[in-house]
């Protein structure tokens, strides 16, 4: 009667923990390769690790484009 369970189990598995921590792992990769100057490394690998998921969909969406447009490597312009 449960034997079918165990697919969905593996499923469930997957979507709730493989899946975000590869994301979350591929982020601190990327965050690590960058350009970016120390202190905004530092605050994407925070930003990322205390809120995980939400932290590296961040880094995808705001950090790389901000890092390639030069806003994250320590240009002081004003």
């Amino acid at each position: 009667m449960l034997y079918g369970l165990t697919g969905w189990h593996v499923m469930i598995v997957l979507s709730l923990w493989i899946v975000p921590f590869v994301l979350w792992l591929i982020a601190l990769v990327q965050i690590a390769k960058s350009k970016a100057a120390a202190g905004a490394v530092v605050a994407w690998v925070v930003i990322v690790t205390l809120i995980p998921v939400v932290g590296a969909i961040l880094w995808f969406v705001v950090g790389r484009r901000a890092v390639r447009d030069g806003f994250s490597a320590g240009d002081e312009t004003a």
